[in-house]
């Protein structure tokens, strides 16, 4: 059975990690919190950048824990924690940047602001398909080009920033034909297998991910299609952090299902958004950004839920993992909306609200396993190990 080794690609984003810490390449470093923060601008300036995702252990959650409060998420808390226990990779940063998203992601960025790095937090309007809101995203996106020209001393060329445009609609584009492998009855990369590949777009820059991802799909499109058929299974919800692998090893290692798409801002999604190529380059950033797949805080809600339902469907999922972080004030609140939808397509959904404690390993394997036999039995699928 063909697996992809991936090796070479985690040793890269590794020695990435190290060249920031010990600024090799010589540009200002900046971190970022949430994914409707344009990388073509930041890259046009010269700014090398990473996502503040590492999380997954609870020492780091009970670090950030003594900044913050405890009704908020372990991944907030982790990454205070990280800065509070002087994390190298992120102590490195000169500045932090986020846009508004939920209330706990705004704090975070206030807290490190305050108390670790210079950071700044522009607004993201709510209501996406208001004129009036993309206007006023157009001009947070010039505010923040402003502010990158001042931090890197370099002025951001619309020639330079049209070239980054070009480059990460081309990545985006190999991330969307890599995952269109998974349509495949039995796919030749796992759910993991593809958020390590999307880990790679959020410490490497686009020039250097596009012969990587090239290579990469060449040899997944080169794998023999298989008809024999496991349990299809499409995650939806909450933020899955670099380090938070415990759902995904159960699912893919120890019960044999396969995540074949998944509905959140570290999977598919960084895929879902193309920028105009034409035209004025920082409008075209806006209305590109503003109309990717929305989180869930964006409204209207329904057009969220029908986009969640319409991907589950493309990729033929026999059900439906709801997984969020306890105490999401995104995901955790508007849940039902999401369940109803897929009830009316017809998809078994399971909820699973989690933490990065391993006290409920047994538990969610339990529940795992019911819901993964469920749908063998739906199916008319024999389990893992029969004959």
């Amino acid at each position: 059975m063909f697996r992809l080794d991936l090796t070479g690609l985690e040793n890269r984003i590794a020695e990435r990690q190290e060249q920031l810490i010990l600024g090799a390449d010589e540009h200002k470093k900046v971190g970022y919190l949430c994914s409707y923060t344009p990388l073509e601008l930041i890259s046009a300036a010269g700014v090398s950048h990473i996502r503040l995702f590492k999380a997954g252990d609870t020492h780091t959650v009970a670090s950030g824990e003594q900044i913050t409060q405890s009704v908020f998420c372990d991944f907030t808390k982790s990454i205070l924690g990280a800065f509070k226990e002087e994390d190298p990779l992120y102590t490195s940063l000169d500045k932090v940047y986020t846009f508004y998203t939920c209330d706990c992601i705004k704090t975070v960025g206030e807290a490190i602001g305050e108390f670790f790095a210079p950071a700044d937090i522009y607004t993201l309007p709510r209501i996406k398909d208001k004129p009036s809101s993309r206007d006023f995203y157009s001009s947070q996106i010039l505010s923040f080009k402003a502010d990158l020209e001042q931090l890197s001393g370099n002025i951001i060329t619309e020639g330079e920033l049209r070239l980054q445009i070009r480059q990460y609609n081309e990545v985006r584009k190999l991330l969307t034909q890599i995952s269109e492998l998974r349509k495949r009855p039995n796919p030749p990369l796992s759910g993991k297998d593809y958020l390590d590949l999307v880990k790679a777009f959020y410490y490497l820059p686009a020039e250097e991910l596009l012969p990587l991802y090239q290579g990469i799909y060449d040899k997944l499109a080169a794998v023999p299609v298989r008809e024999d058929r496991t349990i299809r299974l499409f995650m939806a919800g909450g933020i899955i952090a670099d380090g938070d692998r415990k759902l995904l090893e159960l699912i893919e290692d120890e019960l044999g299902a396969r995540i074949v798409a998944e509905d959140h801002c570290t999977g598919l999604k960084i895929a879902s958004g193309h920028i105009d190529e034409e035209g004025d380059p920082y409008r075209a950033l806006a209305e590109g950004y503003i109309d990717q797949t929305p989180c869930a805080r964006m409204k209207p809600l329904q057009e969220r839920v029908e986009i969640s339902g319409a991907l589950a469907t493309e990729y033929q999922a026999d059900g439906v993992l709801y997984a969020y972080l306890k105490f999401c004030p995104c995901y955790g609140q508007i849940k039902n909306e999401f369940f109803r939808h897929y009830q009316q397509l017809g998809i078994p959904v399971l909820e699973l609200p989690i933490d990065y404690s391993k006290s409920d390993q047994g538990q969610l394997k339990t529940r795992l396993e019911a819901f993964i036999e469920v749908l063998r039995e739906r199916k008319g699928l024999a389990a893992v190990g029969s004959a």
